[in-house]
C-alpha cells in the first residue's frame, strides 16, 4: 500500500476523485493534510507521494518529481488572491494565510521584486480579523475562491497573483508538484497510474464541480471554470520554464540557498 498525501482543496479533486471512486485500479491509501504539512510528512515517511508546494521541492534536493503532473495556472488562478484596502503599489503591510508556502513566496516576488516594495508580512489563519490593521491580505485555496466570488465588500481591491506573475513573466506558475523521496523506486513504480487518474479526473470536472460547489457555497459554473480553465494539471516545457524562473527569483530573495536541478524520477521519465 502506498500512502498518497492530498490536500482538501478544490484544485486537488481531479487528481484524487477517480481514486476515491475506484475508477482507476490503484494501491493507494489516501491521507488528507493541509498543504503546508505535505512536504514534512513526505520527508518523514508518513506519506510516500504527494503534491508538495513547489517552493518546498526547490528548497531541497531530497525529492524527485513525477513527470507530467502539477497544479499550475497561466494567467488568472482565482484561488490565490490579494484583497487590498489600497492600490497594490501603496501596500506596506500584508496578512498572509499561515497555511501557504509557495503562494507566500510568490507574493514576496510580486511585491518586492516586481514592484520594489518592502512590506511587513503577518501570518494569520483565514477568518474574522484577517485584514485587521493591515493594508492587504492574501488568501489561498478554497478561502481564496470564496474571497474572489463571495466577498461583498466593495471597498476592497482584488489582485490575482497568478495573473500578476504571468503579466510580468509571460510564463505559467507552478503551485505544487507530485513528488516522492529520492531513492524510493518502488513508490514511483506504483505511481504510474497517476497520469491516467489525472486524465480521468479532468474528464469528470463537471461532475466534480457539481459535488464540490454544494460544499463550498459556490456555483457549479464557478467551480467548473476554476477546474477547467484556471488550473492546469500537466507539466509541459513552459511550466518547467516557469518553475525555473520561480526558483531563480526565490534565490534572489534568499528563500532558497541554492539553485537545485529539476530532478524527474528516472523510472518514470
Amino acid at each position: 500500500m502506498i500512502n498518497l498525501g492530498a490536500a482538501p482543496f478544490l484544485n486537488m479533486r481531479p487528481l484524487i476523485y477517480p481514486l476515491e471512486k475506484g475508477l482507476v485500479e490503484h494501491s493507494f491509501n489516501i491521507m488528507y493534510f493541509d498543504p503546508f504539512l505535505l512536504s514534512g510528512n513526505l520527508s518523514e515517511g508518513v506519506i510516500d507521494v504527494a503534491p508538495i508546494p513547489s517552493v518546498e521541492f526547490l528548497r531541497t534536493d531530497d525529492y524527485c518529481i513525477l513527470p507530467d503532473i502539477s497544479i499550475s495556472s497561466f494567467g488568472k488562478v482565482d484561488s490565490v488572491i490579494l484583497k487590498a484596502r489600497k492600490e497594490i503599489t501603496k501596500i506596506t503591510s500584508v496578512s498572509v494565510d499561515s497555511r501557504s508556502k509557495s503562494s507566500t513566496a510568490l507574493l514576496r516576488i510580486v511585491l518586492e521584486l516586481f514592484l520594489g516594495l518592502t512590506p511587513e508580512y503577518v501570518k494569520r489563519s483565514p477568518g474574522n480579523g484577517f485584514l485587521e490593521e493591515v493594508d492587504a491580505g492574501m488568501l489561498i485555496g478554497n478561502a481564496g475562491l470564496g474571497s474572489r466570488h463571495l466577498c461583498r465588500d466593495n471597498s476592497l481591491l482584488t489582485y490575482d497573483l497568478g495573473e500578476l506573475w504571468t503579466e510580468e513573466t509571460a510564463l505559467p506558475f507552478v503551485y505544487a508538484l507530485m513528488a516522492t523521496r529520492k531513492g524510493d523506486g518502488a513508490t514511483a513504480e506504483g505511481c504510474r497510474c497517476l497520469v491516467s487518474t489525472r486524465d480521468k479526473g479532468v474528464g469528470l470536472i463537471r461532475e466534480i464541480a457539481d459535488i464540490e460547489s454544494r460544499k463550498l457555497g459556490l456555483s457549479r459554473e464557478q467551480c467548473e471554470t476554476y477546474l477547467q480553465h484556471r488550473i492546469k494539471y500537466d507539466l509541459d516545457d513552459a511550466k518547467v520554464e516557469g518553475l525555473t524562473r520561480y526558483r531563480d527569483l526565490l534565490f534572489v530573495l534568499g528563500e532558497i540557498e541554492k539553485k537545485n536541478e529539476m530532478d524527474f524520477h528516472a523510472a518514470l521519465s
